[in-house]
C-alpha cells in the first residue's frame, strides 16, 4: 500500500500546485477584467451624467430665452418673480440694458455691489447675438457662479440682455448629481473649459483646478489616474457637447481592491478547502480499500504457507464481498483438494489399503488418546501371506499383486476400509478400535479362512494384541503383536494371540 500513499502524495501535490496556478491565473485575469468593466463603467456614468447635465442647461437656457423673448414679464417685477420660481435651479436672473446697466433682478438677489455689468464676458458674449455659458468665476457675492446669458432682441436689433445666474456652491445644481452613487466612495465631478471644479460633492472643491484635467483628451475615455493624495482612482470622463466642460466619474481603486480581495481570497481558500476535501477523501479511501486488501494480501500468504483459513464477509464491504465469496470458494475447493491429496498419498496404490505413512500417523494419534486416557480399547491384527515370494517367483509379479488385491478386499470387507493398512510387500495390520477379545479373533479367523479360499494356494499368517490387556504403549502392542505372528509363521495359515 505504499504505493497508494505516494499516490496520494504526489495528488496533494499537484492539487497545491493547481490551486496556486489557479490563484495567480484568476487573479491576474480577475483584475483585469475587473479593472476594464469599472472603467468601461465609468466611461459610461460620465456620457450618461453628461446628456442629464446637457439636458439641464437647455432647460435653463429655455427659460432665460422665454425671459428674454417675453417684455411683460422683462418688465413686470412681479411677474418676473413668479415665473422663476418656476426654474429653481436658476438662482438669479438679471435683465441688463444694452449697455450694461442691470434694470431688474430675481431670485436669491444680494446687496449689487456694482450696477453695471458691460466688462463681463457672458453680457460681451450675449450682446453680440450669442448664447453663452460662461465658465466658473466668481461673483460680486463672493460665491462661485456659471451664468447662462441670452440676448434680448427688439425689433430686429439686440436691445439687452437676459443674464441666468446658477450658484455652484449652492442647493440647485448639487440636486441633480449629489444622488448619484458610485461604490461606497465613487463620485462626481464637473469641470469647466479651464479644467476648474463646477460641480462636486464636496463644495470646498468647487472653482478649484482639478489635478487630472490635463490628462483628458478626445470626447471620452477612461484612465487610471492618481488623486492628490497618489492613491490610484478609476476616471471615466465625457465632454459635454457645445460646451467643452468635462464630466468625469470618479471611484477609489481602494474600494474596488478590497472587495476584489475579498473574492480572489474567497476563491483561494475555497480552492485549498476544495484540495484538502479531495486529499482527505483520497486517504479515506485508501484506507477504506487498503486495510480490507492488506486483510487478503495476508489470507493469500497464509494460503501460501498452507494454512486454508476462510475470511468472515462481513468484515468487508459490499464492493469486496464478491471477491470475499470467491476466495472462501476456493479455500472451499482447496480444502477438498487437499485433503484428497491427502487421503491419496495415505492409500497404497496398488491395493487400495492404508500405506505405512497412514499407519504411522493414527500411532500418534493413538499415542495422544492412550496420554490424554481417551482410548478404551484398541485391536490389532498382523498379517503376512505364506508362501508369497515362492508365488512371485514361479508365476510372476502380477499374480502376486492378484493376491495382495484380494487379501485386502478380504480385510477390508471383514474389518473395515478404515481399518486396513499395507506395511510394504505381503505384510499388512488391521487395527480396530473398542474391540471384545472374542471379536478380534473372529475377524483374524475369517480372514483367514477366507484367504485360505482365495489366494490361490498361499495362506494367511496372523498376530493378535490388546490394548491394554497386553500392552499400555502403542509400540508394546505392536512389537507383542509382531512376537505373535512370528509364532503363527513357523507353522503357517494360523492365528496367535500374544500370551505374557
Amino acid at each position: 500500500m505504499k504505493f497508494l500513499y505516494k499516490v496520494i502524495l504526489m495528488l496533494g501535490i499537484l492539487i497545491a500546485l493547481s490551486c496556486f496556478v489557479q490563484f495567480v491565473v484568476f487573479n491576474k485575469f480577475f483584475i483585469s477584467n475587473t479593472d476594464s468593466l469599472l472603467l468601461s463603467t465609468n466611461e459610461k456614468a460620465s456620457k450618461d451624467v453628461s446628456m442629464q447635465l446637457v439636458e439641464n442647461f437647455n432647460k435653463i437656457q429655455n427659460f432665460v430665452k422665454t425671459v428674454a423673448s417675453d417684455e411683460e414679464i422683462r418688465e413686470n417685477q412681479e411677474l418676473l418673480d413668479k415665473f422663476n420660481e418656476i426654474i429653481p435651479e436658476v438662482d438669479v436672473v438679471t435683465i441688463l440694458n444694452s449697455k450694461g446697466d442691470i434694470l431688474r433682478m430675481s431670485g436669491n438677489v444680494h446687496s449689487p455691489s456694482v450696477s453695471n455689468l458691460a466688462y463681463t464676458d457672458y453680457f460681451h458674449q450675449a450682446i453680440h447675438g450669442k448664447t453663452y455659458i460662461s465658465n466658473v468665476f466668481t461673483s460680486a457675492s463672493v460665491t462661485k457662479v456659471v451664468v447662462i446669458s441670452v440676448p434680448i432682441v427688439k425689433d430686429g436689433s439686440i436691445d439687452g440682455v437676459v443674464a441666468g445666474t446658477v450658484e455652484l456652491q449652492g442647493t440647485s445644481l448639487a440636486s441633480m448629481f449629489d444622488n448619484k452613487k458610485f461604490g461606497r466612495s465613487g463620485y462626481i465631478s464637473i469641470l469647466d473649459s479651464h479644467g476648474y471644479v463646477v460641480y462636486h460633492p464636496d463644495k470646498g472643491e468647487i472653482g478649484k483646478k482639478s489635478i487630472v484635467f490635463g490628462k483628458l483628451q478626445g470626447k471620452s475615455g477612461s484612465k487610471i489616474m492618481k488623486d492628490y493624495s497618489g492613491k490610484d482612482q478609476f476616471v471615466g470622463f465625457s465632454k459635454v457637447p457645445n460646451l467643452n466642460w468635462y464630466v468625469i466619474v470618479i471611484t477609489p481603486t481602494a474600494d474596488i481592491m478590497t472587495s476584489r480581495n475579498i473574492v480572489v481570497y474567497e476563491t483561494f481558500i475555497g480552492s485549498v478547502i476544495v484540495g484538502i476535501l479531495i486529499i482527505l477523501l483520497g486517504i479515506y479511501t485508501i484506507k477504506r480499500y487498503s486495510k480490507p486488501l492488506d486483510k487478503l494480501i495476508f489470507s493469500f500468504n497464509a494460503l501460501k504457507a498452507g494454512k486454508y483459513k476462510k475470511i468472515d464477509p462481513y468484515n468487508y464491504g459490499k464492493e469486496f464481498q464478491e471477491m470475499v465469496r470467491v476466495y472462501n470458494h476456493t479455500i472451499e475447493r482447496l480444502e477438498e483438494e487437499y485433503n484428497d491429496l491427502e487421503e491419496a498419498a495415505d492409500i497404497d496404490s496398488l491395493t487400495g489399503a492404508y500405506n505405512r505413512r497412514a499407519f504411522n500417523n493414527l500411532l500418534s494419534i493413538l499415542k495422544q488418546e492412550i496420554s490424554n486416557c481417551s482410548l478404551e480399547s484398541l485391536g490389532v491384527l498382523l498379517l503376512d501371506i505364506d508362501r508369497f515370494k515362492e508365488l512371485n517367483d514361479t508365476s510372476g509379479h502380477l499374480a502376486g499383486d492378484d493376491i495382495l488385491k484380494k487379501l485386502t478386499q478380504i480385510m477390508k470387507s471383514t474389518a473395515g476400509d478404515r481399518s486396513v493398512f499395507r506395511f510394504g510387500g505381503d505384510e499388512f495390520a488391521v487395527v480396530i478400535r473398542n474391540v471384545s477379545d472374542e471379536r478380534l479373533l473372529a475377524i483374524a479367523e475369517v480372514i483367514r479362512l477366507k484367504g485360505e479360499e482365495a489366494l490361490n494356494g498361499c495362506t494367511v499368517s496372523i498376530g493378535t494384541a490388546k490394548y491394554p490387556k497386553d500392552a499400555y504403549s502403542i509400540d508394546k502392542l505392536i512389537d507383542f503383536a509382531d512376537k505373535a505372528l512370528y509364532i503363527s509363521k513357523k507353522s503357517r495359515n494360523k492365528v496367535t494371540t500374544f500370551v505374557k
